[in-house]
């Protein structure tokens, strides 16, 4: 049986791990690229793969991409080099958290050069990317949804065809809009304890398994108490993401105003000395 031929590109805190889990599906030849040689070189010690090139003469059946932001995205997919390894039918998949405008724009580009273009943000952060049991939210055409889900099966657990194109990262908008506000909640609640002389750890106990719980209060109340805020996901991330998704609410004439008070502190916190730590950290600023 032919193997596929798939390319992935963008070894961050997410990619690294997503990457490496699809190093041991035996059923396709992996291409690996990343702009850092230090990441890539650390990547290779304990994975295999073909690494990629300008000049690799050949045709990928799946790219997949985890970057930064719009721009990454952008001149990462449209290299006038990339155009030359697309077959046709190409599955591109980005599991990057991008604007609605860029997806539109991407999902014309590879239209018109032959190919098909998923937006497929992920959910779970470094350590869902680790244990291989990250959310992907898909947005695009439901006829090769089975190939997609296929060949991101290594490093995801849960899998949602959302619908059309740009469904995946307006699901990962409204994902953002509830990471940020449970972390705005739980650090209220850290201040209001401290200010009462509870005891933080009591308190968790005691409403770990009520109705208060969840994955951020379940995983992150342990550690904001202790101020450690080194978890992956950065201030500096989610402040661009609150971006895109405050842009698309103006345009649909949707009023958020917890998002909005949510952008200004993480805004703030992404010029600040905590621009890396992870997004609970704003702990910092309430």
């Amino acid at each position: 049986m032919r193997k596929s031929k798939v390319l992935f590109i963008g070894l961050g805190r997410l990619g690294f791990h997503m990457s490496s889990h699809l190093s041991k599906n035996k059923n396709i030849d992996l291409y690996i690229f990343n702009r850092s040689k230090n990441k890539l070189k650390l990547w290779s010690k304990n994975n295999k793969s073909f690494l990629y090139s300008d000049n690799i003469n050949e045709k990928f059946d799946f790219i997949i991409t985890c970057l930064k932001d719009d721009a990454a995205v952008h001149s990462v997919l449209t290299n006038k080099s990339l155009i030359l390894n697309l077959s046709k039918n190409t599955i591109v998949i980005d599991h990057s958290t991008i604007s609605i405008p860029q997806v539109i724009k991407l999902n014309a580009y590879f239209k018109k050069n032959n190919a098909l273009f998923y937006d497929a943000p992920v959910s779970g952060g470094e350590e869902g990317a680790k244990n291989a049991v990250l959310s992907s939210m898909i947005g695009g055409s439901k006829n090769n949804f089975n190939k997609v889900k296929n060949i991101i099966n290594p490093y995801c657990k849960n899998i949602t065809h959302m619908g059309s194109s740009g469904s995946g990262q307006l699901c990962k908008f409204s994902n953002q809009i509830l990471i940020c506000g449970i972390l705005i909640s739980i650090s209220e609640a850290i201040k209001f304890n401290k200010v009462n002389k509870l005891d933080q750890n009591k308190f968790y106990n005691a409403v770990l398994n009520g109705a208060a719980g969840s994955w951020q209060f379940k995983n992150r109340f342990p550690t904001m108490i202790k101020n450690q805020f080194d978890f992956g996901f950065s201030t500096e991330l989610m402040a661009k993401d609150l971006k895109y998704i405050l842009n698309h609410a103006k345009k649909m004439n949707v009023e958020l105003n917890l998002t909005t008070k949510a952008f200004k502190l993480y805004k703030k916190l992404s010029i600040s000395k905590f621009k890396n730590q992870d997004t609970s950290s704003i702990l910092n600023l309430i």
